[in-house]
């Protein structure tokens, strides 16, 4: 079997066999080219398939590249409308928290106007009860005295003496003639004047009842009778909340774990009562220990803005210990000079340590820097400020014209600010409730400004 297959398929045959197919394809195409017609008839079939071809090609790539686009706008609408209804949530949750705060604005003001009211009631009460005493009083004198006149006639006739003149005008009469008429002075309401010392409790009230800080410093203003500068009540006003913040952000509770430090609540409760000095150590820990982990570090941007946050600091122990000792917060304010010399705060509030201590050339360069180094934009107070403390040493120099330029824009930027405005009668009276219920609830105060975190901020960030 397998002798015959390699007989059938012998290399002679099979090239016979492919040689008598090749001639006949041969012969078919020389037979179908003759014919011209046909050759034609097959360009222009061969173009045509041609053209097909490529309008094929361009309708495919028209609907490839329309399918990309209708994707894209897709993606496009399905992103704005991300972004509308994102800016939607965010606006109505603006919306949300102002209106939360609107209400709360309210209630604040309805519960001062209730305590008005009770208290208006209870000193009209006081003052009736007052008046109905002096009148049963007068009474029961105009009595004994009618009883007095009565018997006394009485015992002199009995006693058959001489007659008594009882006219207690006589002799008088003519010196009372000539007594001038009292004077036409119109009521006025009186405020008591009160140090800034005394004040630092209604303050921290104040900040307790989220009053803005410019109503603050205008009541301080107005309760303090302009001793203090206007700077004066501001900066005491930050270092405060700045005191405060610090509390919040828990930064003494690592000191207090290794040295013996008084607790927040208490140093806040004490510089409310006017002593600052558990407030003071607090923030001395907190400096000496930023500043021996910076000393450590090589010179780099994270040294550098150690150095400048507790430069800050100072500003605020310094502010602090202003209220009671110049010389101390003097100190404090060089140490945040020499840790931040572009600390502008800081020379501003060395200009005035140095205003106190009647040393003019250091206080007019103090001064100088704070206009050299502040922005107009950032430090309108510090540069307001300085303005006016400079204004009173060109005056006193003779530079009248000088000192009226720099007086008249300090001026305007504290008559924007309103810290000057007088508070008016139902204010005043505000202010007296409050500061009649300040040292009852001064210990709840205190508890709900430690947990208020929207006093978490410094004023310095």
């Amino acid at each position: 079997m397998f002798n015959e297959m390699i007989t059938l398929l012998s290399l002679g045959e099979i090239q016979t066999a492919i040689s008598s197919k090749f001639e006949g394809m041969s012969n078919f195409m020389d037979h179908y080219l003759s014919n011209s017609g046909n050759l034609r008839t097959l360009s222009i079939v061969l173009m045509m398939l041609a053209i097909v071809l490529f309008l094929l090609l361009i309708v495919v790539l028209y609907m490839k590249s329309l399918s990309s686009f209708l994707r894209l706008e897709q993606n496009r609408n399905k992103d704005s409308e991300k972004r509308s209804k994102s800016f939607f949530e965010s606006m109505d949750d603006d919306a949300d928290a102002a209106e939360i705060e609107k209400i709360r604005q309210e209630e604040l003001e309805k519960e001062l106007e209730r305590e008005l009211e009770i208290a208006v009631a209870e000193k009209a009460s006081r003052e009736e009860k007052a008046r109905a005493e002096q009148k049963k009083k007068e009474q029961e004198e105009k009595d004994r005295g009618q009883e007095q006149v009565t018997e006394l006639p009485k015992r002199m006739v009995a006693r058959n003496d001489n007659v008594l003149d009882l006219d207690w005008k006589k002799g008088k009469l003519k010196d009372m003639e000539n007594l001038p008429e009292p004077p036409d002075i119109p009521l006025q309401y009186q405020q008591s004047k009160k140090q800034l010392s005394e004040l630092l409790g209604l303050i921290i009230d104040m900040l307790g009842r989220n009053v803005d800080d410019l109503k603050i410093a205008q009541t301080v203003m107005f309760r303090n009778m302009a001793q203090e500068s206007e700077e004066t009540i501001l900066q005491t006003i930050d270092a405060i909340k700045d005191f405060i913040a610090l509390c919040i952000n828990g930064r003494f509770t690592p000191l207090r774990n290794t040295k013996k430090l008084p607790d927040e609540e208490k140093a806040l409760y004490n510089l409310a009562m006017g002593d600052s000095s558990p407030a003071l150590s607090l923030l001395e820990a907190l400096m000496d220990d930023n500043i021996d982990k910076a000393a450590v570090l090589p010179e780099s941007p994270k040294r550098d803005e150690m150095f400048a946050t507790t430069s800050n600091y100072a500003v605020t122990f310094g502010t602090l210990a202003a209220i009671a000792d110049v010389h101390l917060a003097t100190g404090a304010f060089e140490l945040a000079i020499e840790l931040y010399p572009q600390n502008i705060n800081a020379w501003n509030r060395i200009g005035d340590m140095y205003q106190l201590a009647e040393n003019e050339t250091q206080a007019t360069k103090a001064y100088q820097n704070v206009l050299n180094l502040a922005d107009e934009e950032m430090n309108q107070r510090q540069i307001a400020n300085a303005q006016k403390m400079l204004s009173q040493y060109y005056y006193a120099q003779g530079d009248s014209l000088q000192a009226a330029k720099l007086h008249n824009t300090s001026k305007g930027y504290y008559d924007s600010i309103g810290i000057n405005r007088r508070l008016d009668r139902q204010e005043v009276e505000i202010v007296e409730i409050i500061e009649s219920h300040q040292q009852e609830e001064l210990e709840a105060t205190i508890s709900k400004i430690l947990a208020n975190q929207n006093l978490k901020q410094y004023s310095f960030a």
